[in-house]
Order: structure tokens, then C-alpha cells, then sequence
């Protein structure tokens, strides 16, 4: 698949190839000085959240560089001299040896430490405040367990500093949201999405939102921290049915420094990374490093993963997920698991889907990525619904966009279809007449 990567992407790959095996990057695979766009090598990296990943296979290819080096210019030494004048016996460094170990531009490399640098303390900041949250909630009697974020770096990559992330993940009950916000409240955070909850009308909106959708958003106003709540792991459109009571008796304990926090079992952490990743079309490379150290854990059941992915309508999001990351990594999935992987319909031309858009820039119609979504679920019955559900269920934007009463809002029902044709008549209109002022929202 890497003939399909532009040399920038084709670099990172080689990196986290390397990081995932823990060794240098091969001296074939080593690009020229200067056949490469440092800068777009970096906002690759930033874009796909695997900082530290490539700057651990990069320290470990400079080493290996090093002693190569140092072994060329012990090799081509010449011989002691018993003549006491010689000064010095250690030979030049060959001009080919220098341009080696200078591959990578110097301002390439202090950028990525500072990059890694700037994550480990962000992270650490987030991963006391996931710590103190989950104490609180486990102290009022609130059940929810942090996925993602802190925990997959700290079970995954055994160091919280080592995997970029965004914000912290919490899957809750959605009943709980109410409580779950007085206390973010109490603690200088406010909804992202900005609802007044002294008007009437705008509580009904909240209210409907809870019952339509599937995650709350908070920001500190001082930290900048942001907690995400999910009562659903994807939107009602899919039928995957990820939530709280589905896997909270198989939960476990994480405890680090002391304190310890419900976490996801290490078949729902594979099976909601796959889901995860599959339904945003495996679009950053740091979810593929997810499953990857999800899948060196040895204690994975295979039988029981695929009989819970059966059960929650997801199977064939698994197969993808295991599909393109073995593509990438060579993880060595059970044989059995490779037959699966053959045997379905259409899975090889989603893996190539996915490895030919995950450099590409091109803006693409929502439609497409619809398209893609509904070829990843496993029964007609499904991809019917998935377009109903997404042509006539409203979701966040819309109950942002129309203020309905609480007993009216069935109507969001009406809304949807017309804010998403509005929305394909503003995108028809730009591309046809670039120069004309959208008028619509």
C-alpha cells in the first residue's frame, strides 16, 4: 500500500513501522537529505497525532547511524604506528558516513522534541485532572469509565507521555448527565456548546439533544482542559450499540501513583479502538498505533471478541480495523482471524479506501464519507437504517440551528431533511458560482 503515499507520508509510515518493532528505521528505507519537505514531514506528524512515536523511531535510527559510523571509521583506521610522532590514528568521517547521519535536518529534530516535550507535560497535567474527576464521581456514586486519551497511553504505551491526545473520554450514563454537570460546573467549566440554561427554550433544546445524541462537551475556562461525555460510543445512526451498562461489568481497575480509576477491559479497549477508527475512516495514523498495543496484549480472547462483535452488529467494523493495521504493522493475527478477514465481502477494497485517502487533502461531499460508513456495517437491514437515521435524525447541529418547544420536537424530524438539502444547494452553488456570496447556513 505505500506506493500510494506521497514521500512525506511514505517517511512516516517507515517511522512508525520502526517504532511499533522497536528498532531503527532500515538503511534502505532511509531517505536522501533532501528529497524530502521537512515541514510537510512535521505537520504530518502534528495532523496525525504520532509525535513521539516518530521521535523515538528517528533517536533510534540516529543511533544506529552513530555506531555504524563509528564502526566504518574503526574499520578504515590504518594500523597503529609504533613511530611515537603520529598523533592521531582515528581516520576522517567520509563525506557519504556524514550526509548518514545528517539525514535529518537538526531543526526537524529539536521540533520534535518539543513537540514530545510539550505533550508529555500536557498530558500529565490532563492525567491528574482525569484522576481527580474520577475520584470525585466515584465519591458521589456516579458511574463512568475514562477510555481513550490518558488510559489507552498508559495501558497501551505503558507512559502517559507517549500518546498524543486531545481530550478526556468518559463514558457515562446519559440519566447522569444532569449531576455529571453541576459538578464540571462547580469546577470552572462550561458546555462548548453554549446553552443558557435560565431560558425555557434552550433547556428544551438540551433536553433533546440528550435524548438525540451522544456526547456532551465541557472546557475549562482557565486549564483548557476538555472532557468529552459519551453516552453512546457512535452516533444513533450506527447500530453498534456501545454503552455504559453494555461494558461496564467486564470493566477493570487502572491504578497509577495511587490512584485508581475504572477502565475498559482490554477486549472492549480493542473492539471500541477498531470501532472508533473504522468509523472516522482509520483518518489519523495514532489510532492505528492504538490497536496495534492493544493487540500485544496476551491475554486477548479471540473467540469472546468475536462473539461480542457479533453481538453489538459490529463484526465487520472489527475486520476492517484488524485489517488495516495489520497492513501496516504485520501484528500477526490468529490464522483463523486472517480467514475472516479474506472471507468478507468487499473488506479488501475498504483497506485500500483507507490507505488511499489517509494523506489525501482533498475535500470530499459528507456524502462520501456516508458511503464509506454504511459499506462498514454488516447487514442490509443496517445500511437502511443508517440512511434513514442519518436523512431524517436530527443531530447536534440541528438542534443548535432550530429552538423547538420540548412537546414539538418530532419536528427536528422535518428540520434535518431540510438543513441537509440546504446544505448540498450551498455547496452546488459555491462550486458553481465560487465568486457568489453563501446565503445559506
Amino acid at each position: 500500500m505505500g506506493d500510494t503515499y506521497s514521500k512525506e507520508g511514505a517517511f512516516i509510515v517507515r517511522c512508525l513501522q520502526a517504532w511499533h518493532r522497536g528498532t531503527a528505521v532500515p538503511a534502505d528505507e532511509r531517505p536522501e537529505t533532501d528529497s524530502l519537505e521537512w515541514d510537510r514531514v512535521l505537520e504530518l506528524t502534528r495532523r496525525h497525532s504520532v509525535g513521539p512515536q516518530v521521535a523515538a523511531a528517528l533517536r533510534e535510527t540516529t543511533a544506529a547511524q552513530a555506531l555504524s559510523v563509528g564502526t566504518q571509521e574503526a574499520s578504515t583506521a590504518p594500523p597503529e604506528s609504533t613511530d611515537t610522532k603520529t598523533e592521531s590514528t582515528i581516520a576522517p568521517q567520509t563525506e557519504d558516513s556524514t550526509a548518514v547521519v545528517d539525514s535529518v535536518p537538526a531543526h526537524v529534530s529539536e521540533r520534535l522534541r518539543e513537540r514530545s516535550a510539550f505533550v508529555a507535560r500536557r498530558n500529565l497535567q490532563q492525567f491528574h485532572e482525569l484522576a481527580s474527576l474520577s475520584a470525585t464521581f466515584q465519591a458521589t456514586g456516579i458511574r463512568a469509565i475514562p477510555y481513550r486519551g490518558p488510559v489507552m497511553a498508559q495501558l497501551g504505551y505503558g507512559d502517559v507521555g507517549q500518546r498524543e491526545f486531545g481530550d478526556l473520554d468518559l463514558l457515562v450514563d446519559r440519566e447522569d448527565i444532569p449531576v455529571i454537570k453541576s459538578i464540571l460546573l462547580e469546577r470552572g467549566y462550561e458546555p462548548a456548546y453554549v446553552l443558557d440554561s435560565t431560558d425555557e427554550l434552550t433547556v428544551s433544546q438540551e433536553r433533546c439533544y440528550r435524548r438525540l445524541g451522544r456526547e456532551y462537551t465541557f472546557k475549562h475556562t482557565e486549564s483548557g482542559i476538555e472532557v468529552e461525555l459519551h453516552w453512546r460510543v457512535l452516533a444513533r445512526r450506527f447500530p453498534t450499540g456501545f454503552d455504559l451498562e453494555s461494558v461496564w461489568d467486564r470493566r477493570e481497575e487502572l491504578t497509577v501513583a495511587g490512584t485508581s480509576m475504572p477502565v475498559l477491559s482490554p477486549t472492549d479497549r480493542l473492539l471500541l479502538s477498531c470501532v472508533h477508527g473504522t468509523r472516522h475512516r482509520w483518518e489519523r495514523l495514532h489510532w492505528w498505533c492504538d490497536v496495534s498495543r492493544c493487540l500485544e496484549n496476551e491475554s486477548l480472547d479471540w473467540d469472546a471478541i468475536v462473539r461480542r462483535a457479533r453481538a453489538h452488529t459490529c463484526e465487520r467494523q472489527l475486520l476492517v480495523g484488524l485489517a488495516v493495521v495489520d497492513s501496516l504493522f504485520a501484528v500477526g493475527l490468529p490464522d483463523w482471524i486472517d480467514r475472516l478477514i479474506a472471507d468478507e465481502p468487499g473488506l479488501e477494497a475498504l483497506c485500500t479506501h483507507v490507505h488511499e485517502r489517509l494523506f489525501d487533502e482533498t475535500t470530499y461531499w459528507l456524502l462520501d464519507e456516508r458511503q464509506y460508513q454504511a459499506r462498514t456495517l454488516d447487514r442490509r437491514r443496517d445500511k437502511a437504517s443508517f440512511w434513514l437515521s442519518w436523512l431524517f435524525g436530527p443531530n447536534r447541529s440541528d438542534v443548535e440551528a432550530v429552538a423547538i418547544p420540548w412537546p414539538l420536537t418530532p419536528l427536528y424530524r422535518l428540520v434535518r431533511p431540510i438543513r441537509l438539502a440546504s446544505g448540498v444547494f450551498d455547496r452546488f452553488r459555491t462550486e458553481t458560482h465560487p465568486d457568489t456570496e453563501t446565503q445559506w447556513s
